[in-house]
């Protein structure tokens, strides 16, 4: 929160002086018989040294600390005839808590020193000012004279809007306009992976108004919270790291969430921010509404009336029957009659959860606790040299050539590939068992307990069951599942 904010400069005859302040005693303290004498924020007598610096170290951002609180500001010195002692010196400063981000702020600042400066060099506003008749400097009787300059209503209109909006457009004339904004540094966002469903929370500006980069125009029509980001990637034939970026630069701009693959296989516990829903009233009706199905022709034709909200009290029972020992398609078949009788979406009842944070995720990862005796034992069995390679695929061979001139593309100048692939290799004796080995090699490479089952769902393109069946199977050892 902005505390006050002062206009101060160099007087040939008094000497360093703060001319206006806002709000009013909170740098020069008012006369007594004023009356509601607040205490000041900082002794401006304790800060004028910083505030009025020598020539030397003026024109440069200066931050200080005194009595608890921050003072952010930039001494100007402008050098010209026109002036008495040929200079003219002033500063615009900004008091904010001691321990207050000082990020947002340091914009603003300069920005505010700049419009001065402009006023200054361009129209001599701040000098004549303090020309004119019944102007009433700070700590005067009569102090401020609202209805003499321009410079305390500047003060004061920055105090209020930034406090207030975060932001201010000032206008005094078609040609000096001040709009500050404070801008609050955002934490990177995430790592966009694989996996990941983008969520649209907010729609996006038209292209005439927001400049949309090819990815996204190929993308937008896909980004319904459903389809996965490779799923995206396969539909808009867009290259996987371009769809990355440009839902990463949506997630940063708060126009997207990042959700969960959906599938009946998942497990869902509320967090401690479900005693936030309880609470909420407003929260329930919002859920009730967003995950009740739309109504059919048949329901509106027999009842004639609009269906009535979920109660409270069974989103809450449904919520918390939710727990780390229940998959999603156990809890649809304990509470499926409830779930029928009142029309609610699964996809969106999980969804509301999720993004409003009162419910996450329990993932599922796999270790697998002997890989290498694994390894060994499957050689054996093989019957063949544990360092002998397995024949490829005819994918694997189209791949690899794919791959190759791609290589010798990027390396020498674009290339087209040749007119011809190279003669498919024969099919593995085995056919779906080789498929298969090929699938298990593969997810012995996720076995490390830091790959959670979606990301091996979508690289392997196999369903959840199918995964533990495989490690179940026996054939890569004892593999050990577990939830966090």
């Amino acid at each position: 929160m902005l505390k006050a904010v002062f206009y101060a400069r160099f007087h040939p005859e008094r000497g360093p002086s703060v001319v206006h302040q806002y709000p009013d005693g909170s740098i020069i303290p008012r006369l007594p018989e004023q009356g509601d004498s607040r205490p000041i924020l900082v002794s401006f007598s304790d800060i004028s040294a910083y505030v009025i610096p020598p020539y030397e170290v003026c024109n440069r951002p200066f931050s200080i600390c005194a009595e608890g609180h921050r003072i952010l500001g930039f001494p100007v010195s402008l050098e010209d005839p026109k002036y008495e002692r040929n200079r003219f010196t002033f500063n615009v400063c900004f008091v904010l808590n001691e321990t207050a981000d000082v990020k947002p702020w340091l914009a603003a600042v300069d920005k505010t020193i700049a419009f001065f400066q402009a006023l200054e060099e361009e129209d001599g506003l701040l000098q004549t000012e303090e020309d004119l008749p019944g102007l009433r400097w700070a700590g005067e009787e009569g102090y401020p004279a609202e209805s003499t300059g321009v410079v305390y209503k500047l003060l004061k209109s920055i105090v209020e809007d930034l406090n207030t909006y975060e932001e201010t457009c000032i206008r005094l004339n078609s040609y000096h306009v001040l709009n500050l904004r404070l801008v609050h540094p955002q934490p990177p966002p995430p790592k966009v992976q694989a996996w990941d469903v983008p969520l649209l929370i907010r729609d996006l500006p038209s292209p005439e108004h927001w400049t949309w980069d090819l990815t996204l125009q190929r993308i937008h029509s896909y980004l319904d919270g459903v389809n996965s980001i490779q799923r995206i990637a396969e539909h808009a034939d867009v290259e996987l790291k371009l769809v990355k970026r440009a839902v990463r630069e949506l997630v940063y701009h708060d126009r997207a969430l990042l959700l969960d693959l959906f599938h009946f296989q998942a497990i869902y516990t509320p967090t401690r921010d479900f005693a936030w829903f309880v609470a909420d009233v407003e929260m329930q009706e919002e859920c009730a509404r967003y995950i009740s199905l739309p109504p059919t022709s048949t329901t509106t034709t027999n009842t004639h009336q609009a269906p009535s909200l979920i109660p409270a009290s069974l989103l809450i029972t449904l919520y918390t029957s939710l727990s780390p020992s229940t998959p999603l398609h156990s809890f649809v078949q304990t509470h499926y009659t409830a779930l029928l009788a009142h029309r609610i979406d699964i996809r969106r009842f999980i969804t509301f959860g999720t993004t409003k944070s009162f419910l996450r995720r329990v993932h599922r990862y796999a270790l697998a606790l002997d890989n290498a005796d694994v390894n060994s034992r499957t050689s054996r069995t093989e019957g063949s040299s544990p360092v002998k390679s397995k024949s490829k695929s005819n994918e694997d061979a189209v791949r690899e050539f794919e791959r190759a001139w791609k290589r010798a593309a990027m390396s020498s100048g674009w290339a087209t590939p040749p007119a011809e692939p190279p003669t498919p290799l024969p099919p593995a004796a085995g056919g779906e068992k080789g498929a298969g080995e090929e699938v298990e090699e593969k997810l012995r490479g996720f076995l490390d307990g830091r790959h959670c089952f979606d990301e091996m769902m979508l690289a392997l393109r196999v369903s959840e069951r199918k995964l533990v069946e495989r490690m179940e199977s026996g054939r890569l050892g004892e593999v050990l599942v577990f939830n966090k």
